[in-house]
């Protein structure tokens, strides 16, 4: 059994998955989420709420939308007011088979909510029409002041809708399918990014998940991706025919943007698990994990826009602080809650590779392999291959841009393994199931002197686990204890 995440939100008791109504007001963030306050297993579907001032440390509120025998409250997002008056937007899943999109108030940060009457506000008369993301439309008041993106799921289309009230609601267009059949689209999101940080180049950035489904569905599971385009303010095109993806983890799902982001910038949150085995996961009191949020922008590599991810949580701003030495050509004993990242400033001749060795067998690698151009992380052991049929396995992602020179930047914490290549040109997010000891650590090339190229800093995060309560906090994340790092030349 891993430990429970010391510096990324998890519920205090009872089931997560995706992120719902993102919104940071009156300087503190928001995560709504899909919950079940009954249990460890999906079900019930309500939306949990907990705040943070900082994205590092959150504290859990009751629950704010909460279903009933007839409704259950499934995804959608929030939008503040200049009043500081929130709306949430959200799936209304009817028992009678219809999903339809309703509307809830909240005058006290999201504590208490006041449903529309009048709900649901917009009913397509489908069954799988869904997952509502709310965007701000400044810049085309004529064709409404909020446009709604919503999915007709089996169909693999986005819709949108504007809308000045967030009550009455226009179609204006629609987008796909495009891409693989045989996966259900969900958690549209469209967000706009300067590109190579341009203000004169503003693509729009279309943002979907995808979970697989019929009789032979693809074992690899769940998956997020994007699509970069133009946006006239009612329909969304691009020159693509496909869809890139996101990130190349197994587990990194319905990542949406909160709303009113300072600087309006793009800070996404996901939920870190896979349909294939979320009910499998194990659980004590708690099963779900949020990312690490992560700050979006657009990129050319290779000729072409991608987008590229930051950590946007404090947390990691602490590699910074070293405060001691040690050797990566040896073995290094970690726990389970760390930072680690390894960079070099010479060509690699051959694969650089991070190994994590946890409980009995258990482990992780992490390869850089600068010839075939990938990264490659491999979950492995007993417990891997006990937990489903489908989770022992290698995700491996391509890299673009022709450097060898970078900078790997791994998230480990408990059962959550997030890794960062090239200032975040590549991702790859998974679960791992490494115990609940400690890690050790080995670092190692093809090519022994290429260990001399390379800079190790490791960073510790020590907290108590008795800071994760139902009432007062998620997660709490004390100062560092340690940092270690290593440079040879």
């Amino acid at each position: 059994m891993s430990p429970r995440p010391r510096f990324h939100l998890t519920p205090a008791r009872n089931w997560m998955n995706d992120p719902n109504g993102l919104v940071y007001v009156d300087g503190t963030w928001h995560a709504f989420f899909q919950h079940n306050p009954e249990g460890t297993d999906w079900g019930n579907m309500s939306w949990g709420h907990a705040s943070s001032t900082d994205l590092e440390h959150w504290r859990a509120h009751p629950v704010a939308l909460r279903h009933s025998d007839d409704e259950q409250i499934y995804s959608g997002s929030v939008v503040a007011g200049d009043d500081g008056t929130l709306t949430a937007i959200y799936t209304s899943a009817y028992a009678r088979g219809i999903q339809a999109q309703s509307r809830a108030v909240s005058h006290d940060g999201g504590d208490t909510w006041t449903v529309d009457v009048s709900n649901p506000v917009l009913d397509r008369g489908s069954s799988d029409f869904r997952d509502p993301k709310i965007v701000r439309m400044p810049t085309r008041p004529e064709s409404g002041k909020w446009l709604m993106v919503a999915v007709e799921a089996v169909e693999r289309r986005v819709l949108f809708y504007a809308s000045d009230d967030l009550r009455t609601w226009r179609e204006t267009g629609s987008f796909g399918p495009v891409g693989p059949d045989g996966v259900v689209w969900e958690c549209p999101d469209l967000v706009r990014l300067p590109l190579d940080n341009d203000p004169a180049q503003t693509p729009w950035v279309l943002l979907l998940s995808t979970n697989p489904v019929g009789a032979d569905p693809d074992p690899a599971g769940s998956a997020m991706h994007y699509v970069v385009g133009s946006f006239d303010g009612e329909t969304f095109t691009t020159q693509n025919t496909g869809l890139e993806r996101l990130d190349h983890g197994r587990d990194f799902y319905a990542g949406v943007t909160f709303d009113s982001a300072p600087g309006d910038e793009a800070i996404m949150l996901a939920w870190m698990s896979n349909w294939r085995y979320a009910h499998v996961v194990p659980a004590t009191t708690w099963r779900g994990a949020m990312s690490l949020p992560r700050r979006l922008s657009l990129r050319t590599i290779d000729g072409q826009p991608r987008l590229v991810q930051h950590p946007a949580s404090p947390v990691v701003r602490q590699l910074a602080d070293t405060a001691a030495a040690t050797d990566p050509a040896e073995p290094i004993t970690i726990t389970l809650h760390a930072l680690i990242e390894l960079r070099w400033t010479a060509d690699i001749a051959g694969k650089v590779r991070l190994h994590l060795a946890g409980d009995g067998d258990a482990s992780a690698d992490i390869v850089f392999d600068p010839t075939a151009k990938t990264l490659s992380v491999t979950r492995a052991g007993e417990a891997a291959q006990a937990l489903h049929p489908d989770f022992a396995s290698t995700s491996t992602a391509p890299l673009h841009g022709g450097s060898r020179t970078g900078r790997l930047l791994v998230s480990l914490d408990g059962p959550l393994l997030e890794v960062f290549i090239n200032d975040g040109e590549t991702t790859v997010s998974n679960l791992v199931t490494l115990g609940s000891g400690t890690v050790t650590l080995t670092v190692t090339t093809e090519e022994p002197g290429s260990l001399r190229t390379l800079t190790l800093v490791i960073a510790e995060i020590n907290t108590s686990e008795s800071g994760v309560e139902a009432d007062s906090a998620f997660t709490t994340v004390s100062p560092l204890s340690s940092s270690l790092t290593t440079t040879r030349k």
